[in-house]
């Protein structure tokens, strides 16, 4: 475990270091590619040489955003140059996957310093140095205090970033974290140039006919169970390629059935195919935190949105997390 960090030590840090590589996490949603992009924007303005990666493309979702072409794969050496490596929005070195974890193993071993920067109550403080702010909304509201903090001033393509987001991770500010603090950062992203009917749009309102299809098999073969408090639904080996889906039409399967009314807790298996099962958990009632069912199995997050990565056959781990998930929902009855 590393040092614990202040914002004018991080700034201090990225102010020293000449070349940064910035990576998120695997599967990355709108929070890591908005988080990846501001600071890599940030830095490139301050004139640092810098890196973004991560182990998984860029979703189309955010394709539009400044710089998304410049996101690649994590390289097998750490680059000449590179002097600090950034990680944000992941709890632990294994949301950062296989080659993010090796590359912060490089680093260490060279004498690179890392940064850990996020917003999971969870995180395991991992980096040298950790910047971890428990009950942010997003890491994109936690690199917004520290960019204030820094005496930044925003161009358009760091707010856009910024506003992806934060605005995925609060769930288009459906979730109990949408804060007034929250809006209040939300309207100086507008101020910034954020055309929010535009961006919306680009985010939420453009998706393919695979994703749909991907939906509709969803809404076919869940579960409901528990007088209609859980609902699950299992996706076993070969399905995706049934459906000719890729790794974006299967992200975010877990809201389709979130929203089903009387609903509680919502759980999407996927079998991978390499002998680990991801799974992805949400929760509308308080009381039943469903990182403290994702801790049961070595996952993490959010206390109502939180997922794991379990080797296993699909029926046992599934099995396995809906019991406890039951049990979870009767203690709360």
């Amino acid at each position: 475990m590393g040092t614990e960090s202040n914002s004018g030590e991080i700034r201090a840090l990225v102010g020293g270091a000449a070349g940064v590589g910035i990576l998120s996490h695997f599967r990355p949603d709108g929070d890591a590619i908005g988080s990846t992009l501001a600071m890599g924007l940030v830095l490139e303005g301050m004139g640092k040489k810098v890196w973004m990666w991560n182990e998984d493309k860029v979703p189309m979702r955010y394709a539009f955003l400044e710089g998304a072409g410049k996101v690649g794969g994590i390289p097998e050496e750490v680059p000449d140059g590179m002097e600090l490596l950034i990680c944000l929005d992941s709890g632990d070195v294994k949301r950062l996957g296989e080659g993010g974890k090796r590359l912060l193993e490089e680093c260490s071993r060279a004498g690179i310093r890392s940064i850990n920067i996020d917003h999971h109550e969870t995180n395991s403080r991992y980096a040298d140095f950790n910047y971890v702010v428990n009950g942010a909304a997003a890491t994109g509201c936690v690199l917004m205090g520290l960019f204030a903090d820094w005496g930044m001033r925003l161009e358009k393509g760091v707010a856009e970033a910024l506003y992806a987001a934060i605005s995925t991770d609060t769930g288009s500010f459906q979730y109990g974290s949408t804060t007034a603090q929250v809006m209040r950062q939300v309207a100086e992203l507008i101020d910034c140039g954020v055309d929010v009917g535009d961006i919306n749009r680009r985010l939420y309102q453009e998706q393919s006919a695979t994703t749909l299809a991907v939906q509709g098999e969803v809404l076919r073969e869940m579960v409901v169970e528990e007088g209609g408090e859980l609902a699950y639904y299992s996706m076993p080996a070969g399905k995706k390629e049934e459906l000719g889906a890729g790794l974006e039409d299967t992200k975010d399967l877990v809201d389709i059935i979130r929203v089903l009314r009387g609903v509680r807790v919502a759980v999407i298996f996927e079998d991978l195919e390499n002998g680990f099962i991801r799974i992805s958990l949400r929760s509308k009632d308080p009381a039943v935190r469903v990182n403290d069912i994702a801790a049961m199995f070595g996952g993490g997050g959010h206390a109502m949105a939180a997922g794991i990565r379990k080797k296993g056959k699909l029926e046992e781990v599934r099995r396995e997390v809906l019991d406890e998930v039951r049990e979870a929902l009767r203690k709360q009855v």
